[in-house]
Formats: C-alpha cells, structure tokens, sequence
C-alpha cells in the first residue's frame, strides 16, 4: 500500500516509514501538514498516519481538511503521545480510523496497518468481481474463468479473492498471512508459496494467458494483469 507518514519529529518519520518499506509497502514522508495537503491528491495515497501535535497545522486539522472539506475516505491513523481518554474519543468521533500512542512499536504499528488494509479490501468488495476473464462470486465463494468453474480449496478461494483485490501491489508473505490466515495462525511462509503455486497454475496467471504472478525474492507477490 501507499501509506503517507505525516510527523514534524524527523526520527519518528524516518522509522515509521523504514519499518512499513519493510513490510512491503511505499512510504511518503512529511514533516509538516501543509506540505502533506499539498501534495496528497497527486499520490493516491491508501492509508495516512498523522501525528496529532504538529507546528501550524495540527493533524485535527489535517483530519477536518481530508474528512469535512474534501470528503476523503480513506484511513487516517493517528500516531501521538497524547493518552488522554477525551482527546482519543474527539478524534474518533471527528474521523479517525484508529490511533497509537507513542513511542511505537514495530509490531504494533504494522499489526495496525494490516488490520486497516483488511477493512479497505472488504469495504470495496462486491457480491460479483470481474477481473478479465475471471469472474468471481463472493456470495456463493466461487470463481471461474470464461464461465467455466475452477476448483479451490476453501483457503485457495480467500487467496486468490485476496491477490486480485490487490492487482498490482507488492503483497508480502507476511502480511498475506495475517490476511489470509490470522494473526494467531502458526503457518509459516512456505504455505504460502506453497498455495500460491497451485493457484498459479489452477488459474493459469501466466504472460500468455494476460497475468504474471511474480514472486519477488525475500518480499513477497504480485499479480499483475498484462
């Protein structure tokens, strides 16, 4: 995902987005929110993490520009060293997704971010997705190609339901664990490339048939429609 880290606290910054480059995903740093309002719209941003005491525009600012002003819906993270009960509950209630309190944790920080691309993914689903030849249909969990049937496993099916709901991303093995199969889940990433092999060839994602599902090495997947 494109996560854009909003932080007047260079350090802060710089750890945030070494972690989530990390993880696999593409980071825009900014040391301030109006240079981040500037430049949004240009990013297609997927998900922000906003510091909340920041010098001339405070990152409630910045959420009533993105939520009132602009009518953005995407997740908005707050990531601030104020634990007051009250200033948390504004900030929900003025928009924000979610928020965690400093100083940060990796795990933590990329647990959040995952729990929020799971939300994204499932809010933007349909009953019935058409990706070129492939149809699925997520109320009677099937898929098929060029109306012909394809025969999954119950977790083959959430793979691939997963992979073409992100077309083009950098996917890592860890996080397509923690979506696929839970964070609590002891399977180790040789499952997964394991699944992503039969459903390589059960889907033929290949150059001549228009898809290329890459393994990227020591990263994760990406499916790409040619």
């Amino acid at each position: 995902m494109k996560i854009a880290v909003v932080d007047d606290d260079v350090d802060i910054r710089s750890l945030i987005s070494l972690w989530l480059e990390e993880a696999g995903h593409e980071c825009f740093a900014y040391q301030d929110g109006i240079s981040f309002l500037k430049e949004f719209a240009d990013k297609q941003i997927d998900v922000i993490l906003l510091d909340m005491m920041m010098p001339e525009v405070s990152g409630e600012k910045v959420l009533e520009e993105l939520r009132i002003k602009n009518g953005l819906d995407i997740p908005i993270i707050f990531v601030t060293s104020i634990t007051s009960e009250e200033d948390m509950v504004r900030i929900l209630n003025e928009g924000a997704d979610d928020y965690i309190v400093k100083p940060v944790s990796k795990n933590a920080l990329v647990a959040r971010i995952n729990a929020v691309s799971r939300r994204i993914y499932k809010g933007n689903e349909t009953d019935m997705i058409q990706m070129g030849d492939f149809c699925i249909d997520r109320s009677r969990r099937t898929v098929n190609y060029r109306d012909e049937p394809i025969k999954l496993t119950d977790k083959e099916y959430e793979l691939v339901l997963y992979i073409f709901n992100n077309v083009g991303r950098l996917m890592p093995r860890q996080q397509i664990l923690s979506s696929v199969w839970g964070y609590e889940s002891e399977v180790n990433t040789r499952t997964v490339d394991t699944h992503m092999s039969r459903i390589r060839k059960k889907l033929k994602l290949a150059p001549e048939h228009g898809w290329r599902l890459s393994s990227i090495y020591h990263q994760g997947y990406r499916l790409e429609q040619l």
